[in-house]
């Protein structure tokens, strides 16, 4: 599902766009205030709830469009026409670019997509009456992106897939991705609880009564406060609800605006700080649209629970920030079987799964496991291929019998405030544990050899050289810890104190991962699975990467670059299986 090279691009821009998160009005001086916009008319909406797609049995007029570019050739297309008196939505397919549909009489703003590799992006806004067996011609010539190197989204300049020149005629800022013509701002508050850098652990993934919940939103705040949480996600299914919620309030946790968006037939994703409504889904590469959006807008995308036997992933985007490893109990959730796979998702090359869920899914036919070691598993196959995301976890409370924050999440952050704990996620700056009791862990490496940490979880180092890693684990004796690259234990070690330390070198010669991990036998008969995983930290990546890319650590030395370094003629200080 992805290529090294093309993650890489996407993920590095990404870094530098949360700013958006806390000023919804940074760009308001850069708005094209000598174009008059058209006068916005009043539309009811639905605040920050998703945006639905209404059905329409009534009187019928004719949709006829074409959408062209400059040497004639037609582009995929879809129109979706808000009624301008209910603010009901309907939407229209016209896979050709061009056709007849029949749809709804009345006054409707009509916004007109067109197709580039897969994504639609915005490309005319036009008004529209539409009366009964009348014809209504709308005729598009695109300019942007159709000859040359450029592409259409290049005309986007804030990524959130509406062209400048579509944004300026509108009267919204085509350089503030908070600002999309026909979506409402989603209002965040962006205050600073503990002005200190650290771990922060909360919960990422629980439910109201908005949703499967039985508590309300007021109970579920004061639920997490009372277990001494950092931060809480309430991730009602489809639904912003929660955060218009006059109890959506406190002065101990980060309140995280999120949302579980999808549905069973294609799986779900976790949505935190979304800034404008959601499109419902409906295709992958409009699913593609809403990832890249959201991004654009600062705010996280995550793959929820990917191998769970229900809502199992099936939307195969490029791209997301994390993949929740871990939902409820370890061993507690059967594994996804192979026979519930569609056909497409048991692709073969040389041999070989294409895709990373069927391959993970492959495995349990070899050895007893749980949904949340195949989702452990397709993590593993999806960075190996090269994309760079996190691992997070969450309960999936929906009522006070379900604990918050087991599994819970650790996010390392600048402070404890909402726009430090995205950023952490987004640099992906994170361990998992079994609970806030549960085993604590460090992940270092000194890239340099000058015996000073300089790359933690989250982090890169270089291929080629010897590499010096340390591995605390805190809270944890008895058990085992394991070091894996790729998913493949290179480094198995006995915890033998609450405080225990590992220190080892090796030298990657390929792309990958390292990771730890720590596990022990079952602790009861019940559950899927003979192996309890209690902890798990995010990657420290090994990639092809030059001297040029250092110069941006931190008290970085050039003297002791690692171009510098020769390598051990001993070689790899471990032996790395193939993966």
């Amino acid at each position: 599902m992805h290529k090294q090279k093309k993650v890489i691009l996407y993920y590095i821009p990404l870094l530098v766009i949360p700013l958006f998160l806390i000023t919804d009005n940074i760009y308001a001086k850069k708005k094209a205030s000598d174009k008059k916009a058209p006068p916005k008319q009043s539309i009811p909406t639905n605040q920050y709830e998703n945006q639905q797609y209404s059905e329409y049995s009534g009187t019928k007029g004719i949709l006829d469009i074409d959408v062209t570019d400059v040497l004639g050739k037609y582009w995929r297309a879809r129109v979706d026409l808000l009624n301008i008196e209910d603010g009901k939505r309907y939407r229209f397919d016209f896979p050709e670019g061009k056709g007849e549909q029949k749809v709804p009489v009345g006054s409707f703003r009509a916004y007109i997509y067109a197709y580039d590799n897969g994504i639609p992006v915005m490309v005319q806004i036009k008004d529209i009456t539409i009366k009964e067996n009348q014809p209504v011609f709308i005729p598009i010539t695109l300019l942007e992106g159709t000859t040359g190197p450029l592409v259409l989204r290049d005309f986007d300049s804030d990524c959130d897939l509406v062209l400048d020149r579509v944004e300026i005629e509108s009267g919204t800022d085509p350089y503030n991705p908070l600002d999309i013509p026909g979506k409402k701002t989603i209002p965040v508050e962006n205050k600073v609880i503990q002005n200190k850098s650290g771990w922060y652990k909360g919960e990422l993934c629980c439910f109201s009564k908005y949703s499967i919940g039985s508590e309300t939103v007021g109970e579920l705040i004061k639920r997490a406060e009372k277990d001494g949480l950092d931060f809480i996600a309430i991730t009602d299914i489809n639904t912003l609800k929660s955060i218009e919620d006059p109890e959506y309030r406190s002065d101990k946790l980060v309140l995280i605006p999120a949302m579980k968006w999808g549905n069973d037939q294609m799986g779900y994703a976790l949505v935190y700080c979304p800034r404008t409504p959601l499109d419902s889904p409906t295709t992958i590469p409009e699913a593609q649209a809403e990832c890249l959006r959201v991004q654009a807008q600062g705010g996280i995308f995550a793959i929820a629970h990917p191998c769970f036997p229900t809502g199992f992933w099936r939307w195969g985007l490029s791209y997301v920030n994390a993949i929740q490893v871990w939902c409820r109990e370890w061993r507690s959730v059967p594994p996804l079987t192979i026979d519930k796979l569609d056909d497409w998702l048991k692709e073969k090359k040389d041999g070989k799964f294409v895709y990373s869920l069927a391959a993970a899914v492959n495995e349990s036919k070899i050895a007893s496991v749980s949904a949340n070691s195949q989702s452990a598993r397709f993590w593993d196959y999806e960075i190996a291929r090269g994309a760079m995301v996190c691992g997070i976890a969450g309960s999936h409370s929906s009522n006070p019998s379900v604990p918050l924050g087991k599994p819970i999440t650790y996010v390392r952050a600048e402070n404890k405030s909402l726009g430090a704990i995205l950023e952490g996620l987004r640099l992906g700056r994170t361990y998992v544990s079994s609970g806030a009791n549960g085993p604590k862990l460090s992940f270092m490496a000194d890239s340099l050899a000058d015996n000073k940490i300089d790359v933690s979880i989250g982090g890169i180092v270089p291929l080629g050289i010897d590499i010096r890693f340390e591995a605390i684990v805190e809270n944890a004796k008895g058990k085992k810890l394991e070091v894996l690259f790729n998913g493949r234990p290179i480094v198995t070690k006995i915890i033998e104190s609450d405080n225990f330390t590992v220190r080892f070198t090796d030298k990657p010669i390929r792309s990958g991962a390292y990771r730890l991990r720590v596990i022990g036998p079952p602790e009861n008969t019940k559950g899927f699975g003979d192996v309890e995983v209690y902890a798990m930290t995010s990657p420290i990546y090994a990639q092809d990467i030059t001297a040029e890319l250092l110069w941006r650590l931190p008290k970085f030395d050039p003297k002791k670059a690692w171009i510098e370094i020769k390598p051990s003629e001993e070689g790899s200080y471990l032996n790395l299986p193939e993966n």
